[in-house]
């Protein structure tokens, strides 16, 4: 949401116990306002959503390989 200068995870239910931990172990919090689990919209949000939710990158994939 870039008018809020958030990026916002929206989810279809209420995520689990282990997800909702895992959302804010990364910096995400809650908000009423728009229903959804959100952070100030930063270089590194994106980096956070992907861990919180398991989403690996390319780089990510690229990275392992080399390190084996």
């Amino acid at each position: 949401n870039l008018e809020a200068d958030r990026l916002q995870i929206l989810f279809d239910e209420e995520p689990d116990e282990e997800t909702r931990a895992t959302l804010k172990q990364n910096g995400f919090r809650w908000s009423p306002r728009y229903s959804a689990w959100q952070r100030q919209l930063t270089p590194n949000a994106e980096a956070a959503a992907r861990r919180a939710l398991g989403i690996e990158t390319m780089q990510d994939t690229e990275k392992r390989s080399w390190e084996r």
